[in-house]
């Protein structure tokens, strides 16, 4: 069998990267591909399983100048002699919550780990359970550390919830939201479905107050963002969820213009997952659903001015709500310009009074 053999191919939740289990009559590895229009962007990234023959002293140049999965060396192998081959019926693959790391299970046990964060770093890594040294130079860790294993039992119990008919965790995250919504802008008067009848379920709730049309997300905080764990390491919890909230005047715009700066914010709602990003404080978006003489929103917790709207915890992190701000084509740039450019024009906003409520402006 010199062709690999796929046992196992799985897509994450939006199908833009792809985990397969493969083996031939030497190897068997563990791969996460991006699809094609992130391939550019994001490299394949591989872990090897175990060796099904004898490994070699040395490194396996050879088979890798042949374009074959290379063997590892006997050093970091538990089983230097070869093991068994892989049984298709055996292997299962979990995502994790971000949707850009995956585990391997064999057997129902943990076997290799390519975590999300690594699709993001220069630095390659994956840990897998039949190495029993640390290969350095490839970023091959043995599958040991009580941290991963503490982090598995997280994620499978995440999933199991989501999966359990009897038990839809949906209900209450929605009534909890809605109800700190409603403490501070009254009660929902609309409510609109926003994840496209895809998991997780998420949604848009329509306000009105003071002449001011809110729209308010539920659902988004569910899944942590991709990239933040990289960024952030042990004070990710802080920044990986987020809803969004727009506020128009309805002085300033018409409801046709108002509906479409809501279905734009609609549309930020899943770009993470999408699109392989976070969202952040500062964070700019270009939308073709502004009214005149804006080119993209600002995210901003900064702008916003009012009571306080404190939205519940999810898996025990906090959840940031993120105002969605029109900004110019000058303004955009301005803050792409520079480091830290998107805080400054949040700091130049504040100062000139623009608030989280969308009003008619001139540019800064």
């Amino acid at each position: 069998m010199n062709t690999p053999e796929v046992l196992l191919e799985q897509p994450n939740n939006r199908g833009i990267l792809h985990a397969v289990v493969e083996q031939d009559d030497r190897t068997a590895y563990f791969y996460i591909y991006p699809a094609e229009q992130f391939s550019e962007r994001y490299n394949i990234r591989a872990c090897w399983l175990r060796n099904l023959q004898a490994a070699p002293e040395e490194r396996d140049n050879a088979a890798m100048e042949e374009g074959r999965a290379p063997l590892l060396e006997a050093q970091y192998c538990k089983h230097p002699q070869g093991a068994e081959p892989l049984q298709a019926e055996y292997v299962n693959i979990m995502w994790n919550e971000e949707d850009d790391g995956a585990t391997v299970f064999y057997q129902d046990e943990p076997m290799a780990i390519i975590p999300g964060w690594s699709l993001y770093s220069d630095q390659r890594a994956c840990y897998t359970l039949d190495c029993n040294a640390i290969v350095e130079d490839r970023g091959i860790f043995p599958l040991t550390a009580p941290a991963l294993y503490e982090r598995l039992q997280k994620t499978s119990a995440f999933w199991d919830q989501w999966g359990d008919e009897d038990s839809n965790p949906w209900p209450p995250i929605q009534q909890q939201f809605l109800d700190v919504y409603e403490a501070q802008l009254g009660s929902s008067l609309q409510y609109y479905a926003i994840d496209q009848q895809q998991w997780p379920p998420m949604a848009l709730a329509r306000f009105e107050k003071d002449d001011v049309v809110y729209f308010m997300s539920l659902g988004v905080s569910i899944r942590p963002m991709p990239w933040v764990e990289l960024l952030y390491n042990d004070q990710a919890a802080g920044f990986r969820r987020m809803e969004l909230g727009l506020a128009v005047s309805k002085k300033d715009y018409t409801e046709e213009e108002i509906m479409n700066m809501a279905q734009a914010v609609s549309g930020m709602a899943d770009s993470p997952w999408r699109n392989l990003t976070w969202l952040g404080e500062g964070h700019t978006i270009s939308s073709s659903g502004l009214p005149a003489g804006f080119d993209s929103f600002i995210l901003s917790s900064a702008l916003y001015k009012g009571p306080a709207i404190d939205l519940p915890s999810i898996e025990g992190d906090r959840v940031n709500l993120y105002w969605a701000c029109p900004i110019t084509l000058a303004e955009r740039e301005s803050a792409h310009s520079k480091a830290n450019g998107g805080y400054e024009l949040l700091e130049k906003m504040i100062g000139a009074g623009i608030t989280h409520v969308v009003a008619k402006r001139k540019g800064l």
